[in-house]
Formats: C-alpha cells, sequence, structure tokens
C-alpha cells in the first residue's frame, strides 16, 4: 500500500514452494514478505533494483534447474539493496591482523586422522546460537568474534549462552584502522578477542544489539578470553584440524558480487572476487553430491542463504589468488599492498579462534 510519503508493507507469509522457481514473484509479494518501507522518492529506485535481482536470479536458477550450477539463488531481504548498503554489510576491510602479536596454531592432522566431516551446529549437543541479523552496520567483525567467543565458552563448560558483540561496537576502540575505524565502520575479529581479555564482553540480554555506534556503556563482563590463536594463511589442513579440535573459528571471505547477496542454498561455486571484505564463522566441514564444503555462518539472519549459513566449495582450497587492496576502506597501518588469498572465496585467508575462555563472574578458567 503506497501512502502519501512511504510504501508501507504487512508482512503476508509470502513464500515460495519450489526454493528455485520465482516465475510469478512480483514486487508486491516482495515488499509483503520482507515488510519493506520505502520513502516515496525512493520507491522507482527500489524498484529497479528489485528487478534487476529477479532476473538475475532467474537465470542463475534455470541454468542450475539444467545442472550448470551446484546452488541457488534466492530473493531474499537484500534484493532491493543498493552497493553501497552491501558494503556497510560487509565492513570488513583486510585480510590479517598485521599489527597484532598472537600465536599460530600449526596443528596438522593426516587425512586419516581427520573426521570425513564436522558440524558444531549439531556436534556434542550444538555450539553455535542461532542466526543473528547485523542489520545495515557494518559490525560484521563483531558478530564473529562473539560467535566463536560463545562456541568456545559453550564447548568448555556446557552452557551454550548469547553474549553481546554491541559490547564490541561500541566500545572497542579502533586506533590501527584494522579493518576499518571501528564499530560499524568495519573492524577485524582479533580486536575482539583482543578486547574480551582484558574488558571481558557483556551477555546479550545486558548489553542489547542497536546496530548503532552508541556510546559505551558500563557493564558487566560475562566472558573473558585468555587471548586467541590465528592459524597459517591460506592451510586448508589447519582449519579443518582447527574444527575438528578446537570449535568454531572466525574467517574472513571475499563476499562482494550477486553470489553472496542473493545465494539461496547449495554449495557456492564461481566466486570470482578476490577483495576480502567480510568477518564470518566456520562451523564445520562436509561433503554432498560428490562436492566437498565448508560451513560458513554468516550474519545477515536466518533468512539469508540455507538459514543464515553458506556453504562454500573445497575444490578452490589450494588455488591462489591475490587480494590487491588488502587495506581497502581501512586497514592496520603499515600493512603490506597485497596479500595471497586461497579458497573459494578467500575463505583461507584469515583464521583465528579465541583461547583461555574464562567465566568473568567466577574469574575461573574453564
Amino acid at each position: 500500500m503506497i501512502g502519501r510519503s512511504v510504501l508501507v508493507a504487512v508482512g503476508l507469509g509470502v513464500s515460495q514452494a519450489n526454493p528455485i522457481d520465482w516465475a510469478d514473484y512480483t514486487f508486491e509479494k516482495f515488499v509483503a514478505e520482507h515488510n519493506k518501507v520505502y520513502k516515496i522518492e525512493e520507491f522507482t529506485k527500489r524498484y529497479n533494483l528489485f528487478q534487476d535481482s529477479l532476473e538475475t536470479v532467474r537465470t542463475h536458477n534455470a541454468e542450475y534447474a539444467k545442472g550448470e550450477h551446484t546452488w541457488w539463488m534466492n530473493m531474499n531481504h537484500l534484493a532491493d539493496s543498493t552497493e553501497e548498503e552491501l558494503k556497510r554489510l560487509r565492513g570488513h576491510k583486510k585480510g590479517a591482523a598485521w599489527s597484532l602479536e598472537t600465536s599460530v596454531d600449526n596443528t596438522k592432522l593426516s587425512a586419516d586422522q581427520l573426521p570425513a566431516s564436522v558440524d558444531w551446529r549439531t556436534h556434542k549437543g550444538g555450539k553455535v546460537t542461532p542466526v543473528k541479523n547485523q542489520g545495515g552496520c557494518g559490525s560484521c567483525w563483531a558478530f564473529s568474534a562473539t560467535e566463536s567467543v560463545e562456541s568456545a565458552y559453550a564447548i568448555a563448560t556446557g552452557k551454550l549462552i548469547e553474549l553481546a558483540p554491541q559490547t564490541y561496537v561500541s566500545c572497542l576502540k579502533n586506533p590501527d584502522q584494522c579493518g576499518g575505524t571501528g564499530g560499524c565502520e568495519g573492524a577485524i575479529a582479533e580486536l575482539g578477542f583482543n578486547y574480551s581479555k582484558t574488558m571481558g564482553i557483556a551477555a546479550a540480554a545486558d548489553y542489547p544489539y542497536t546496530g548503532k555506534d552508541d556510546a559505551c556503556k558500563k557493564y558487566t563482563p560475562a566472558v573473558k578470553v585468555g587471548g586467541y590463536v590465528k592459524l597459517p594463511a591460506n592451510d586448508a589442513n589447519a582449519l579443518a584440524a582447527a574444527l575438528a579440535t578446537k570449535g568454531p573459528v572466525s574467517i574472513s571471505v571475499a563476499a562482494g558480487g550477486l553470489g553472496w547477496q542473493l545465494y539461496g542454498g547449495g554449495v557456492m561455486t564461481g566466486c570470482k572476487n578476490t577483495d576480502i571484505d567480510h568477518a564470518v564463522q566456520a562451523v564445520g566441514y562436509g561433503a554432498s553430491g560428490g562436492k566437498s564444503y565448508w560451513i560458513v555462518r554468516n550474519s545477515w539472519g536466518p533468512g539469508w542463504g540455507e538459514k543464515g549459513y553458506i556453504r562454500l566449495n573445497r575444490d578452490m582450497d589450494s588455488t591462489i589468488s591475490t587480494d590487491t587492496n588488502p587495506g581497502d576502506g581501512g586497514g592496520c597501518k603499515g600493512g603490506p599492498t597485497s596479500i595471497k588469498i586461497a579458497g573459494e572465496c578467500g575463505v583461507l585467508s584469515d583464521s583465528s579462534y579465541p583461547t583461555g575462555v574464562t567465566d568473568a563472574v567466577t574469574n575461573v578458567v574453564v
């Protein structure tokens, strides 16, 4: 329904019976399904963006139906987004925390020592919290760090609790401009781990997410960590070993382009972007239909991808590319002008996980 100043949409529970068939999908259905509200002056722009996305999805999915792809696209809530809005969603512009001190995990496991599959969503009762939505704030790095601290705490204690990414967004300083300038303007997960070592992170209920650069408020930390460990860059065995023996891992990817924006399901292949710009969390790996993949948790809501997750093809694990803009949009001062990245969408470029989880209330390391 179009009002005098805005388009008001009421959710009608519109859904597709077939996840790849969008033959009868319209802008009106999209607006209703996703509760979209537009200012009257942006209506045409949003309509055109929707139509472009719909054409892309229909074309790609028709090719998928013919067996030309291993993944399909979806007309999700991002289908009317501008490139600037999508850039803000990614909010992470660097492949490594070059100026930070940390230890390196060089654990290697042979193929027969590695489990055939690992999935921390279900492994040992499940050690990941529900998928969240970062909204229009470039806080992917804060969600990635928070999720890995949550998982490490759950593995150590058996207690799965939800922590507050807003702690990092509002309170963490980023003077070296690693991954951005901080808050909604981007940073890196490693900074979150470092911050949690001294200041801890609040429980989600005590520090609700606003998706804004709000001033830091006083809080009682729920969890602290002793530090973090980095994995060797571009090493598939190292990531698989960490997932098998340690738990979920914070990683960085190149998430630009229509593939990530409109990903609906299946094993993502053909990622051509080499600009590392998004922080997410690897929660496992597996294989299906002859395709091996990494299981990656995103922070764009459960309506994106496979209930908030994406599976990234592992056939590219040994393929090396070059990110020629590692400091694009920010980055640690003094970093290199280019870095080597490996894997589908650069999935192996930058991986780390927190160590020494501490219950901040009892101050007992668990």
